[in-house]
Protein backbone atom coordinates (compact mmCIF):
# COMPACT_ATOMS: atom_id res chain seq x y z
CA UNK A 1 0.00 0.00 0.00
CA UNK A 2 0.87 3.44 -1.18
CA UNK A 3 1.71 6.36 1.56
CA UNK A 4 -1.15 8.36 -0.66
CA UNK A 5 -3.36 5.29 -0.39
CA UNK A 6 -2.69 4.89 3.87
CA UNK A 7 -3.29 8.90 3.96
CA UNK A 8 -6.76 8.39 1.79
CA UNK A 9 -7.84 5.87 4.36
CA UNK A 10 -7.36 7.41 7.46
CA UNK A 11 -8.20 10.78 6.24
CA UNK A 12 -5.82 13.84 6.28
CA UNK A 13 -5.88 17.52 5.71
CA UNK A 14 -3.69 19.83 3.60
CA UNK A 15 -1.75 22.80 4.90
CA UNK A 16 -3.99 26.15 4.02
CA UNK A 17 -0.22 28.12 3.88
CA UNK A 18 2.64 26.97 1.91
CA UNK A 19 1.11 26.20 -1.20
CA UNK A 20 -1.21 23.07 0.18
CA UNK A 21 2.46 21.57 0.59
CA UNK A 22 1.97 19.62 4.24
CA UNK A 23 -0.10 17.12 5.60
CA UNK A 24 -1.61 16.05 8.75
CA UNK A 25 -3.40 12.96 9.86
CA UNK A 26 -7.39 14.23 10.66
CA UNK A 27 -7.00 13.13 14.28
CA UNK A 28 -3.48 15.02 15.25
CA UNK A 29 -4.65 18.63 15.09
CA UNK A 30 -6.49 20.59 18.10
CA UNK A 31 -8.31 22.83 16.37
CA UNK A 32 -9.02 26.19 18.33
CA UNK A 33 -12.21 27.87 18.89
CA UNK A 34 -11.86 29.41 15.22
CA UNK A 35 -10.91 25.81 13.56
CA UNK A 36 -7.44 26.60 13.03
CA UNK A 37 -4.26 24.86 14.17
CA UNK A 38 -0.85 25.03 13.96
CA UNK A 39 2.13 23.16 13.48
CA UNK A 40 5.41 25.56 14.04
CA UNK A 41 4.45 27.97 11.19
CA UNK A 42 2.41 25.27 9.45
CA UNK A 43 -1.12 26.17 9.83
CA UNK A 44 -4.69 24.06 8.96
CA UNK A 45 -8.37 24.45 9.21
CA UNK A 46 -11.15 22.08 9.83
CA UNK A 47 -12.80 24.25 6.81
CA UNK A 48 -9.99 22.89 4.32
CA UNK A 49 -8.67 25.58 2.02
CA UNK A 50 -7.05 28.62 2.51
CA UNK A 51 -10.53 29.63 0.85
CA UNK A 52 -13.11 27.72 2.40
CA UNK A 53 -11.38 28.89 5.65
CA UNK A 54 -11.60 32.46 4.71
CA UNK A 55 -15.74 31.93 3.56
CA UNK A 56 -16.33 30.59 7.01
CA UNK A 57 -14.72 32.47 9.17
CA UNK A 58 -16.23 35.55 7.36
CA UNK A 59 -19.58 33.98 7.36
CA UNK A 60 -19.43 32.96 11.46
CA UNK A 61 -18.09 35.32 12.62
CA UNK A 62 -20.12 37.72 14.99
CA UNK A 63 -19.68 41.09 13.44
CA UNK A 64 -17.31 40.54 10.13
CA UNK A 65 -13.45 40.61 9.85
CA UNK A 66 -11.61 43.81 8.28
CA UNK A 67 -8.91 42.18 5.93
CA UNK A 68 -6.07 42.94 8.12
CA UNK A 69 -8.21 41.11 11.37
CA UNK A 70 -8.62 38.10 9.65
CA UNK A 71 -4.69 38.54 8.21
CA UNK A 72 -3.73 38.41 12.03
CA UNK A 73 -6.31 35.29 12.49
CA UNK A 74 -5.23 33.38 10.23
CA UNK A 75 -1.60 34.04 9.98
CA UNK A 76 -1.27 34.67 6.16
CA UNK A 77 -2.25 37.93 4.25
CA UNK A 78 -5.86 37.57 3.09
CA UNK A 79 -6.73 41.34 1.24
CA UNK A 80 -6.29 40.16 -1.55
CA UNK A 81 -8.30 36.48 -1.88
CA UNK A 82 -11.02 38.67 -0.15
CA UNK A 83 -11.28 40.61 -2.32
CA UNK A 84 -11.42 38.21 -5.30
CA UNK A 85 -13.66 35.84 -2.94
CA UNK A 86 -16.48 39.27 -2.87
CA UNK A 87 -16.32 39.80 -6.90
CA UNK A 88 -17.46 35.95 -6.50
CA UNK A 89 -20.00 36.93 -4.23
CA UNK A 90 -18.74 34.77 -1.70
CA UNK A 91 -18.69 37.03 0.58
CA UNK A 92 -20.02 40.63 1.31
CA UNK A 93 -17.91 43.71 2.01
CA UNK A 94 -19.52 46.65 3.39
CA UNK A 95 -18.26 50.22 4.85
CA UNK A 96 -18.52 50.89 8.34
CA UNK A 97 -17.12 53.88 10.01
CA UNK A 98 -13.44 54.73 8.32
CA UNK A 99 -12.93 50.66 7.17
CA UNK A 100 -14.29 48.16 4.84
CA UNK A 101 -15.34 45.04 6.64
CA UNK A 102 -15.85 41.55 5.14
CA UNK A 103 -19.53 40.15 6.02
CA UNK A 104 -21.51 37.09 4.76
CA UNK A 105 -23.67 36.96 1.57
CA UNK A 106 -26.65 35.65 3.43
CA UNK A 107 -28.59 39.24 4.46
CA UNK A 108 -29.80 38.29 7.70
CA UNK A 109 -26.50 37.02 8.98
CA UNK A 110 -25.05 40.28 7.17
CA UNK A 111 -27.43 42.68 8.47
CA UNK A 112 -26.61 41.17 12.09
CA UNK A 113 -22.74 41.24 11.54
CA UNK A 114 -23.18 44.99 10.43
CA UNK A 115 -24.84 46.03 13.74
CA UNK A 116 -22.41 44.12 15.76
CA UNK A 117 -19.68 45.49 13.82
CA UNK A 118 -21.43 49.49 14.16
CA UNK A 119 -22.27 48.88 17.91
CA UNK A 120 -18.34 47.56 18.76
CA UNK A 121 -17.17 51.08 16.73
CA UNK A 122 -19.46 52.93 18.73
CA UNK A 123 -18.26 51.42 22.15
CA UNK A 124 -14.57 52.48 20.94
CA UNK A 125 -15.62 55.71 20.26
CA UNK A 126 -17.53 56.59 23.69
CA UNK A 127 -14.30 54.97 25.47
CA UNK A 128 -12.48 57.53 23.51
CA UNK A 129 -11.73 60.07 26.42
CA UNK A 130 -13.50 63.45 26.76
CA UNK A 131 -12.06 66.25 27.98
CA UNK A 132 -13.46 68.49 31.04
CA UNK A 133 -16.90 70.47 30.25
CA UNK A 134 -15.61 73.60 29.99
CA UNK A 135 -13.42 72.42 27.00
CA UNK A 136 -15.99 70.81 25.32
CA UNK A 137 -18.63 73.71 25.84
CA UNK A 138 -15.86 76.29 24.53
CA UNK A 139 -15.57 73.58 21.38
CA UNK A 140 -19.62 73.52 21.10
CA UNK A 141 -19.89 77.13 21.00
CA UNK A 142 -17.38 77.65 18.68
CA UNK A 143 -19.30 74.83 16.43
CA UNK A 144 -22.42 77.39 16.92
CA UNK A 145 -20.76 80.61 16.35
CA UNK A 146 -19.13 78.82 12.96
CA UNK A 147 -20.96 75.67 12.02
CA UNK A 148 -18.95 75.35 8.59
CA UNK A 149 -15.51 75.33 9.87
CA UNK A 150 -12.78 72.64 9.56
CA UNK A 151 -11.79 70.21 13.08
CA UNK A 152 -7.72 71.35 12.41
CA UNK A 153 -8.98 75.06 11.96
CA UNK A 154 -11.50 74.41 14.82
CA UNK A 155 -8.24 73.53 16.73
CA UNK A 156 -6.37 76.56 16.05
CA UNK A 157 -9.18 79.17 16.61
CA UNK A 158 -9.45 77.32 20.27
CA UNK A 159 -5.85 77.65 20.70
CA UNK A 160 -5.73 81.59 19.90
CA UNK A 161 -8.69 81.75 23.06
CA UNK A 162 -6.01 79.91 25.30
CA UNK A 163 -8.39 76.65 25.02
CA UNK A 164 -5.98 73.97 24.50
CA UNK A 165 -7.72 70.65 22.98
CA UNK A 166 -5.63 67.81 21.52
CA UNK A 167 -6.82 65.56 17.86
CA UNK A 168 -8.20 62.99 20.00
CA UNK A 169 -10.39 64.82 22.52
CA UNK A 170 -11.76 66.66 19.16
CA UNK A 171 -12.56 62.92 17.76
CA UNK A 172 -13.97 62.40 21.09
CA UNK A 173 -16.12 65.78 21.63
CA UNK A 174 -17.46 64.39 18.10
CA UNK A 175 -18.55 61.10 18.52
CA UNK A 176 -19.88 61.67 21.61
CA UNK A 177 -22.01 63.85 20.48
CA UNK A 178 -22.73 62.28 17.00
CA UNK A 179 -21.57 65.51 14.71
CA UNK A 180 -20.17 65.10 11.37
CA UNK A 181 -16.55 66.61 10.79
CA UNK A 182 -17.98 67.28 7.19
CA UNK A 183 -18.84 70.94 6.54
CA UNK A 184 -22.47 71.36 6.95
CA UNK A 185 -25.11 69.90 9.26
CA UNK A 186 -22.79 68.64 11.99
CA UNK A 187 -25.52 66.24 13.17
CA UNK A 188 -24.92 62.69 11.82
CA UNK A 189 -27.72 60.42 10.99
Amino acid sequence: MTAWRALHRHGYLTSYNFNAMYYTLVDIPKFDEHGLWSFRNIRFSRYGSLTNTAVALVTQSKAGYQARELSELMGVWVAPLLSRLYEQRRVDRVKVGPVFVYVAQDPRVREKQIRNRRSELERVQERLTLPEPERIIAVLVELIRRPDVQPESLRRRLARRGVRITPQELKAIFAHYKLDTRKKGRLSS
